[in-house]
């Protein structure tokens, strides 16, 4: 659940939920119970302590991780997490949901997760650059454009990124950089968030046309784990949607009228939050809302029974992995609520 959204019910852990869809898809597959076996295990983890001085002189060590699933299919990708209460199960998880996505979508890619376990939040700026800085460095030896390379995830922006390719750099001189989601001026894509929104957003235009649904006047609710819930909210309006309500990292905010997205856009131009504008909060139940369309982005195990039946949206869009159990997709497939799964609705 993005930070922002409150939680109701309780979660279950991704690792136990993807286990029941990877049943279900053996079963109707027929896999013979070797390849379960097989394809049920990460093949690479690593466990480290990250050092960090403090600038009060104090010694703090944090816990980092990468997992690599499957590389079966070619170089491992997979994002990276800083964030509070990580634990190497989330991340087992993470990774093989990725290898799972790339499969689908046909993308010679297999499946990794990695990140450490601490709270931004807690660390002032230079802190978390020492801390990105040197868990970059211990990495280096799994990743490589050809074996593993890293992504942007929560609490993992361009600039962290560009500091852990700096490090990569620095040990690896000879060697092209596995990382993506950089800034334009380190070799990073313009506007990279803004192209990923504009999919998400095309993905739920084009799953709100097939239930039969008019774009025009359509209402909805976007949330997401980080920053990007703007730029999808952006995208929609311009096809002509009405945003009644955004929930990203910091907060969110509601009108049941429709956000004036282009004023919003000023605000977090010069403020870089959403705190301070109109109808701003420190929480919003997005899944309570009245609305034809929920993108929802979402820690794993968020959406379940429990929420599932509040929704009042027709259209689920599921934009970060396993955000919706087992359980609850099945309960609201007996309410008549589409759902497009992580498997399609998720990126990088």
């Amino acid at each position: 659940m993005a930070q922002g959204t409150a939680a109701v019910g309780r979660r279950e852990s991704g690792s136990s939920h993807i286990r029941r869809y990877f049943d279900m898809a053996a079963d109707r597959l027929g896999l013979h119970a070797e390849m379960r076996w097989l394809l049920s295990v990460p093949s690479r983890e690593l466990t480290i302590e990250v050092p960090l001085r403090r600038d009060d002189a104090r010694l703090q060590l944090f816990r980092g991780y990468r997992v690599q699933h499957s590389g079966v299919r070619g170089p491992l990708i997979g994002a990276l997490r800083f964030q509070s209460g990580l634990e190497l199960e989330t991340l087992r998880a993470a990774a093989e949901s990725m290898t799972w996505r790339c499969a689908v979508a046909n993308i010679p890619f297999g499946g990794a997760a990695g990140g450490v376990a601490c709270d931004p939040a807690q660390l002032n700026h230079g802190e978390f650059e020492r801390l990105a800085r040197r868990y970059g460095a211990r990495l280096r030896e799994m990743l490589g454009i050809y074996h593993d390379v890293c992504a942007p995830g929560v609490n993992a922006g361009s600039e962290t990124m560009s500091w852990i390719a700096d490090e990569y750099s620095a040990l690896q001189k000879d060697s092209l950089v596995p990382v993506l989601g950089k800034p334009l001026r380190n070799g990073g894509l313009p506007e990279r968030e803004k192209l990923f929104a504009a999919a998400t957003a095309a993905l739920i235009a084009r799953a709100a046309r097939d239930s039969g649904m008019s774009l025009n006047g359509l209402r909805v609710a976007v949330a997401s784990l980080d920053r990007s819930a703007f730029h999808i909210a952006s995208a929609l309006d311009r096809l002509g949607c009405v945003i009644v309500a955004i929930s990203e990292a910091g907060g969110g905010l509601r009108c049941s009228t429709g956000i004036h997205l282009h004023s919003l856009g000023a605000h977090l131009s010069r403020t870089g939050s959403l705190t301070g504008f109109e109808g701003a909060a420190e929480t919003i139940d997005v899944h309570a809302l009245d609305c034809d369309v929920l993108a929802l982005g979402a820690p794993e195990g968020t959406l379940n029974c429990a929420v599932a039946a509040q929704l009042q949206a027709k259209l689920v869009v599921e934009t970060s992995e396993l955000v919706i159990t087992p359980d609850a997709d099945h309960h609201l497939a007996k309410q008549g609520i589409l759902v497009v799964p992580d498997l399609v609705g998720s990126g990088a």
